[in-house]
């Protein structure tokens, strides 16, 4: 498992490319969700129960939208 290169690392996520076309958002040991390649070359993101985020045409749209549900959600013993 390879990580990417920085532009794919902010705000303590960590995408990692466990084999071509498939990546893995992380943020301090915590899963966040994946990002597929399609075979018409798009990407479709999922977030942490495996639920699809949606296509996009880039890399990086897809995991700025994973990051941005991550973003989104309330934080533990939050009320």
């Amino acid at each position: 498992m390879s990580q990417l290169p920085l532009p794919l690392r902010s705000s303590g996520v960590i995408w990692s490319r466990v084999e071509p076309g498939f990546h893995v958002g992380s943020r301090g040991g915590d899963f966040l969700g994946y990002v597929e390649r399609q075979s018409d070359g798009s990407y479709r993101a999922h977030d942490l129960r495996s639920q699809t985020v949606g296509d996009f045409a880039d890399l990086h749209s897809a995991t700025r939208a994973v990051e941005a549900l991550e973003c989104a959600r309330p934080t533990e013993g939050a009320s």
